[in-house]
């Protein structure tokens, strides 16, 4: 019975410290919901919104306590209103403000996922060499200490020896490195994501996600960036309508009681016009809003001419690292394998000297090595275009 329990105790201590991988679904989820960048950006559209109640931007009224007859004291009230359709201008323009605000939200949820999945990725890749040269490190170990026997039987030469066992302070010394660079990246992913846990990436895979092959403009629109420029014209152009609003007659409405006490109470209100005699300086509000709205454009259209070279970049990058993706996989990896195990067949048979067995598996290694950085560059260059896309 002890026996058993004893092995019970065991296996669920061992299943405690069995790790589940984090994927990267699961990395995207939990940067979203501990991000501070975004509940800023949530903010921001309360704010927003909240202004929208004041949108409208009333003038306070003028309350006097005068003396008109120098006999008592009366209250004067006067409001001065701008032409309605400025009102109804400003309230559309904050309104365009909120939506700018919303759009604004939406690239910062999309550099969080792309940030995010590319360092989810730079974890994977790191994992994937040290577990590559831990496999090499233990066939290097063995060759180190049985070319040193061999050395003390008098079987070898000292050069052999020394060659053996330089080369697997390389391949120690890489595995050093390659898990130095993994503590690393399970610290920034872990500061991307707000926690505190362990994380383990799952196995890196070839992104098989279609890329697209050609762009154009009305690609553009999906880009959260260019939407943002977009929508900056919107409230550029909207200005220019509130500007020449303003430059409509205002109204001025009032209660003045400059008579006596008896005078009649319809005899008491004043009505005006607020004239906008000025015009040059109106003009020139719309000519400036004007200016800001063709600059706008301008804007917009740089942002284009940006995306059309970083997405013709990444097209180049992805074909070039799918076929040298696709030349791994087909041939290379096998070919390293082939290499490996006849270059160990002919050590062990004889024919083939430590000098020379070593630097073969180290060819055969350095295959693996680079299938893993190509199926790296491969997966990032696919990130990169759906990121520009405004779908990462």
């Amino acid at each position: 019975m002890m026996r058993y329990l004893t092995i019970f105790f065991l296996f669920n201590c061992f299943a405690g410290f069995t790790q589940k991988p984090f994927s990267e679904q699961e990395a995207v989820e939990a940067a979203l919901k501990n991000s501070a960048a975004l509940r800023a950006s949530g903010l921001v559209i309360r704010q927003n919104n909240e202004l929208l109640k004041s949108a409208k931007n009333f003038k306070n009224p003028d309350v006097i306590l005068e003396s008109p007859t120098g006999l008592f004291y009366t209250i004067a009230v006067t409001q001065t209103l701008d032409y309605p359709t400025v009102y109804k201008k400003q309230s559309l323009l904050q309104k365009q403000q909120i939506v700018l605000s919303e759009k604004e939200r939406i690239i910062t949820v999309n550099d969080i996922k792309f940030r995010v999945k590319s360092q989810y990725l730079i974890l994977q890749y790191s994992e994937s060499l040290v577990k590559l040269f831990r496999v090499e490190d233990s066939l290097y170990v063995q060759i180190s200490q049985s070319s040193s026997r061999q050395f003390e039987a008098g079987q070898i030469d000292y050069l052999a020896k020394t060659f053996a066992e330089s080369q697997f302070g390389e391949v120690r010394n890489k595995l050093h490195q390659s898990q130095a660079d993994v503590q690393t990246n399970i610290k920034q992913l872990q500061q991307l994501l707000g926690i505190a846990d362990n994380i383990t990436a799952i196995n890196i895979q070839r992104n098989t996600t279609p890329s697209p092959m050609n762009f154009d403009e009305n690609t553009f629109p999906e880009n959260p960036t260019v939407a943002v420029f977009k929508q900056t014209e919107v409230i550029n152009k909207n200005l220019i309508e509130l500007e020449k609003a303003k430059a409509m007659p205002g109204f001025i409405l009032g209660y003045f009681n400059q008579g006596l006490r008896d005078t009649p109470a319809y005899l008491r209100f004043r009505i005006g016009l607020s004239v906008p005699l000025w015009q040059g300086q109106y003009k020139s509000r719309i000519r400036a809003a004007q200016t800001g709205f063709e600059i706008a454009q301008e804007r917009t259209n740089a942002q284009k001419q940006i995306l059309s070279v970083d997405l013709q970049q990444a097209q180049g990058d992805y074909q070039k690292y799918k076929q040298t993706l696709d030349y791994y996989e087909n041939k290379g990896l096998k070919q390293s394998e082939e290499i490996i195990s006849t270059a160990t067949r002919l050590f062990k048979a004889g024919q083939n000297d430590y000098v020379s067995f070593l630097r073969t598996l180290n060819d055969a290694y350095t295959i693996k090595q680079r299938y893993i950085e190509a199926l790296r560059n491969h997966n990032q260059t696919i990130l990169n275009i759906n990121y520009l896309l405004g779908n990462p």
